[in-house]
């Protein structure tokens, strides 16, 4: 009985050790697995404040955009930014950082070259610190924003190119003028209206016609007596027997099931567009837009390198302007401006001014220009508060490089429409071969292009930016860049019309017939630079193809 008593005895003791053997290796699995798991957590932490951290850095980024639109810049009349420009604009930054208190922002120049900032927080865990500084090229800045949270950083770097605002090429067609879209007219792009009398409708659109973006008019369609929007647009508190478009009870456009705008008989615009924007304004007041006013434009140094054109020996011919249909010779039955034109043709140019004329007798004296080719800048003189005019006809002609005017300063001066005028007829071939970013710079010059009874073929293309005080294409036409009507007619009566296309019966053009109608496509390109000559704000935009994750 004493062995088996040992035996058992014997037993016991080894299966206590075998249940403190694997006591211990559950210990050490815990305890490894409570390692791992405090690992993972640990990177999943460091992953959260790694995007944290981006996050943060990208919110740097979007801050830098802010304030950049924010500085006060001077402005200038070159297309160009000089260093001069480009050392103003970057004093003009630092000058507003050390100012603003975003986030309770601190400066610290490292030197001439470089600014950062302190850590900026706005309420979360992670903040960004932002570096500016200026490297080989003048025109731009590099921009580091470094985003943290607890120990993880991620740094972004971006370009800011100083440039020279150009907000109006950002529209097909821009105008202070009323405007007329009939015809087979296509507008690849927005417009805008400065017309301020709401008594006559800034837009008249026909059914013909389209506007592949949106129409904008300072013009409010509230009702000032209730605060309401409402279907019509109003003056005071005198209801006006017009309205743009078609709106609903609640004061929206109304839509059909295919999402097209629905149009009534009584809507100004009959034709199709993405919707209309009232109440739109720039600074204090719609001229603010730089390229919308006389007073933006100076064009004295395009004259500067241009000669006098001879008119020595030169024949001249008598014509009309506007003429009756079909014949220059004769007078148009509501009234014209006689001309002794100089005759010009087959002949080539180069950098060349047209002198000024006065009336005499009242006669003016007139240039015709007819299969000639322009090279470099053909500048056109005139008077600036009237006294002496220039009108022009072309025909059939070649142009490699601008044609620009003086800037006339006249204010309800008797027909100046037809005394300061640029009338191209037949088809044009533009081509401009120079650095100026336009086709045609003429403030406050009543610009004419295309035949109203164009021949099949006859097609006129530009490129660049058609600046006019009122501007008439009819015909057919491609336009790449803006059409600017920059002349304010709200001081006549009714307002002198900016004619884009030509149909019959549309109340602001001189067609007849059915072949009188042309098609015209206008598209923007809002990457042109304003022409020198307009003035307009410097801006420090971001450079979006440059943006970059550093680490």
């Amino acid at each position: 009985m004493v062995r088996i008593a040992k035996s058992i005895t014997k037993s016991n003791g080894i299966a206590l050790i075998i249940t403190m053997i694997i006591l211990a290796i559950i210990a050490a699995f815990a305890l490894t697995l409570a390692a791992v798991s405090s690992t993972n957590l640990q990177v999943i932490q460091n992953n959260h404040n790694t995007d944290s951290a981006l996050c943060a850095a990208q919110s740097g980024i979007e801050f830098v955009k802010y304030l950049a639109a924010d500085v006060n810049t001077k402005s200038t009349p070159s297309n160009g930014i000089d260093i001069i420009d480009a050392c103003d604009t970057w004093n003009s930054l630092c000058l507003h950082l050390q100012n603003c208190n975003y986030g309770g922002v601190t400066i610290n120049y490292a030197d001439s070259t470089k600014i950062t900032t302190n850590p900026i927080n706005f309420g979360s865990d992670a903040n960004f610190a932002l570096q500016f500084s200026r490297g080989a090229e003048p025109n731009k800045i590099i921009v580091c924003s470094t985003g943290a949270d607890g120990i993880m950083t991620r740094t972004i770097e971006m370009k800011l190119q100083i440039t020279k605002k150009a907000d109006v090429l950002q529209y097909s067609i821009a105008s202070q003028a009323r405007m007329w879209l009939t015809g087979n007219s296509t507008v690849h792009g927005n417009v805008y209206s400065s017309w301020k009398y709401q008594n006559i409708s800034p837009f008249n659109m026909t059914s013909d016609s389209k506007v592949e973006g949106t129409i904008s008019t300072i013009l409010s369609n509230i009702n000032p007596s209730t605060g309401q929007s409402g279907p019509d647009l109003y003056a005071g508190t005198t209801k006006m027997p017009y309205h743009l478009e078609t709106l609903g009870a609640n004061g929206n456009p109304v839509y059909d099931d295919q999402g097209n705008k629905v149009i009534s008989p009584g809507d100004e615009i009959q034709g199709q567009c993405q919707g209309i924007y009232y109440g739109v304004n720039y600074g204090n007041k719609a001229a603010d837009m730089p390229g919308m006013a006389i007073s933006d434009y100076n064009t004295s140094q395009y004259k500067s390198q241009t000669t006098t054109l001879s008119t020595t020996g030169i024949p001249t011919v008598t014509e009309y302007f506007p003429h009756a249909a079909g014949n220059y010779s004769q007078p148009s039955s509501s009234g014209s401006q006689k001309l002794t034109r100089y005759e010009y043709q087959n002949q080539t140019f180069t950098n060349k001014m047209v002198s000024a004329s006065s009336i005499s007798h009242s006669v003016l004296k007139g240039t015709f220009f007819k299969n000639c080719t322009f090279n470099g800048i053909l500048y056109l003189d005139c008077g600036t508060t009237g006294g002496t005019y220039n009108n022009v006809r072309f025909e059939n002609c070649v142009f490699n490089g601008p044609i620009i005017t003086n800037t006339p300063n006249y204010s309800n001066s008797t027909n100046w429409w037809m005394r300061n005028c640029l009338y191209f007829t037949g088809e044009e071939t533009f081509q401009n071969q120079t650095t100026v970013p336009a086709t045609i710079l003429a403030p406050n010059f009543n610009v004419n292009l295309g035949n109203t009874n164009p021949n099949s073929g006859e097609n006129n293309v530009l490129t660049g930016a058609i600046v006019g005080g009122i501007v008439d294409i009819r015909g057919n036409a491609e336009i790449y860049g803006t059409v600017i009507s920059m002349y304010d007619t709200s001081g006549y009566s009714s307002g002198y019309v900016s004619n884009i296309g030509a149909t019959l019966n549309d109340g602001g053009s001189e067609t007849t017939e059915p072949g009188d109608v042309g098609v015209i496509n206008i598209t923007p390109d809002p990457s042109k630079l304003l022409p020198s000559g307009i003035t307009s704000p410097i801006a420090i935009k971001p450079l979006q193809n440059t943006y970059r994750e550093i680490h």
